[in-house]
């Protein structure tokens, strides 16, 4: 075997490719290669429990090797790996391997390349880059990939064998590393939806954001304030960008991958990146985080999510409300009191129905604060927008009000929903007419709400049932001072 392992070093030794990116100024220089390199390979803000900086492989990332010479963009993905020097001073590092290729939203494979590029390749990277590589956790692993690293661990390096953790799904992944500190992109997520249920973290997963027992969490200061879901989501809608964007509520988001972004928000993923139309909305930078909006500042909008996945979002937070807004025993009063289409509701009735105070509202009190403290207003920003974005109040309403009431009997359902849509319809464009002001509702207590909390336990949500005993050992929170983050930008 030495034999062999002597002779393939040889022939390596004489490979053309280099580990040297050609600089920024030269006139080798590909930008278009140093973009899809920062897809392909890139570090996670937050550290391993060791200390140690965690970077992201993603097969799915990377092109058909038809389309893309990967002799001349495996330098610009080395480049991502820790310095030479930081290696050379003991720098230790992990990589977490997500090998799933496809998202699933295609047929076609991809082409790889042939077996030697693979080996080529590790000879390529330094010495002190294959030592200090402690740990590389290998997620959704395929054929040709357990075949490769078989190769690795018998010819190249004996050692790498002893290196690597194989996780066949990412609820696997979460019995070795808290997965909920991960940078993971949208292609894993639906791989991972295609070979398991769900996902399951230790600690981490619960019912926290959707169909809570109680939709508003308490503040340290005893008042209720929005979850992380809505305040992420109606900040990244209300950015000037996103708000002129044409059908907001109206297109419809990619249907597996809001399933999966909801169960991330229930696991309390701290690492959701909303990028679109040219605008990122910042994250709270996690204590112990590394160089986090360098790292954000270079996830391609491919790797984000959308303004319409945000509005989906939204609308799906309703609709999985424990008890709906709009409850089924009050369908007979709305009935008989909104129920005429020839008499749509004035402020007076509006007012009678929604103020957070009204003596004659049959709606629950924890509805009327709901739509008070965040529907109305959101849809009321969004309507004010309608040149641009096309949605109207009665767009709007109409969008919405299937998610606001969830009785036993689905026609029975249909009808209510055709009088709340009236109701909203006439509601929107009153807030910020009269109505507000009637329901008591401060003009400031919207852009209050979405601004960052001032105590950092304010931003994640608490996992419904879970005693402080059995919360994980060490946790990042946000350290919301050093961020620039401002709601003011929103208004």
């Amino acid at each position: 075997m030495s034999g062999v392992r002597a002779h393939l070093a040889s022939r390596l030794r004489s490979s053309s490719l280099s580990a040297s990116t050609p600089r920024p100024d030269s006139a080798d220089y590909s930008p278009e290669l140093a973009r899809a390199a920062t897809s392909i390979l890139y570090r996670s803000p937050l550290p391993s429990k060791e200390g140690r900086p965690v970077y992201i492989l993603n097969a799915a990332a990377l092109p058909d090797s038809k389309e893309a010479n990967f002799d001349s963009l495996l330098p610009y993905v080395l480049a991502r790996l820790p310095e030479e020097d930081e290696l050379l001073k003991g720098h230790d590092y992990e990589v977490v391997f997500f090998a799933g290729d496809s998202d699933g939203s295609t047929a076609i494979k991809k082409n790889r390349p042939g077996w030697g590029w693979f080996l080529q390749a590790y000879h390529v990277l330094s010495r002190a880059m294959r030592k200090r590589l402690q740990k590389l956790y290998i997620v959704h692993e395929k054929a040709w990939v357990r075949i490769l690293t078989e190769i690795f661990s018998t010819i190249a390096s004996p050692k790498f064998r002893r290196k690597i953790i194989h996780a066949s799904t990412m609820s696997n992944l979460a019995l070795h590393i808290p997965i909920e500190d991960l940078l993971i992109p949208p292609s894993t997520y639906l791989h991972d939806r295609r070979v398991s249920g769900d996902i399951f973290a230790p600690y981490a997963s619960g019912r926290r954001a959707f169909g809570a027992r109680e939709p508003l969490p308490t503040a340290s200061n005893g008042r209720t304030r929005f979850p992380r879901i809505l305040h992420e989501t109606t900040s990244f809608v209300l950015l000037e960008q996103n708000i002129v964007a044409e059908g907001p509520f109206r297109v419809p988001p990619h249907a597996k991958l809001k399933e999966v972004l909801k169960e991330a928000y229930d696991r309390g993923q701290k690492y959701i990146v909303w990028k679109d139309n040219g605008v990122t909305l910042p994250i709270p930078e996690y204590a112990g985080a590394e160089q986090q909006d360098e790292i954000i500042a270079e996830v391609d909008p491919k790797d984000a999510y959308s303004v319409y996945m945000a509005a989906g979002l939204i609308k799906s937070w309703y609709a999985d409300l424990r008890k709906p807004l709009f409850p089924h025993a009050i369908y007979r009063d709305l009935k008989r009191l909104y129920g005429d289409p020839d008499e749509p509701p004035n402020l007076e009735r509006l007012t009678d129905l929604f103020s957070p105070v009204s003596e004659w509202s049959s709606l629950p009190a924890s509805s009327r604060e709901l739509i008070t403290r965040h529907l109305l207003p959101l849809l009321d920003a969004v309507a004010a927008r309608q040149d641009q974005n096309k949605m109207t109040a009665e767009n709007l309403a109409v969008c919405f009000a299937p998610a606001l009431l969830r009785g036993p009997d689905q026609l029975e359902d249909a009808k209510t929903s055709s009088i709340i849509r009236r109701i909203f319809t006439e509601a929107i464009p009153l807030w910020s007419n009269g109505l507000r002001e009637a329901c008591g509702i401060d003009a400031r207590a919207f852009e209050e709400d979405l601004r960052l909390p001032k105590d950092e336990n304010d931003w994640e949500d608490p996992v419904e049932g879970q005693r402080d005993d059995q919360r994980p050992p060490t946790s990042s929170t946000p350290s919301f001072f050093a961020s620039p983050f401002d709601i003011r930008s929103f208004f």
